[in-house]
């Protein structure tokens, strides 16, 4: 079973999603804070990241790539990184691996929220095992 983490500020969103792929088998764990995130972040095998992760007043800035950037450098097996956010509209979501080349996927939330399980699935189906290419 594949251990999910979703990090996301907008926690309506992280239920109903989670609630999704629990019912799909999967472990599913949330944050609302990349901070709380961090101290787990190598428990997971995939982690959804929102693009933008509006900081606490008392918290350094961190948005969802600076988050994936930040995993990918420093753990030695680093989760699968897709960034998430309802800013990527379809016509522009093929450019978005531009903003955050280290995700190993992007996704829209404006998807049908089969469509975000089926395409989490796929990038799950493919991964290519720690130390080649990626998964673009």
């Amino acid at each position: 079973m594949d251990r999910i983490a979703i990090v996301d500020d907008n926690e309506t969103w992280c239920f109903v999603v989670s609630q999704l792929f629990e019912q799909h088998g999967y472990a599913v764990s949330t944050f609302t804070e990349p901070a709380s995130f961090l101290q787990e972040a190598g428990k997971y095998d995939v982690v959804l990241v929102d693009f933008s992760i509006p900081p606490r007043r008392y918290q350094k800035e961190m948005n969802g790539p600076d988050l994936i950037r930040q995993l990918k450098e420093n753990l030695e097996e680093p989760p699968v990184m897709i960034l998430i956010s309802a800013f990527f509209t379809e016509d522009i979501l093929p450019s978005v691996e531009t903003i955050c080349p280290q995700a190993d996927g992007c996704l829209s939330k404006g998807m049908d929220l089969q469509e975000i399980l089926q395409q989490v699935q796929q990038i799950i189906a493919t991964r290519i095992p720690t130390g080649s290419a990626g998964l673009h």
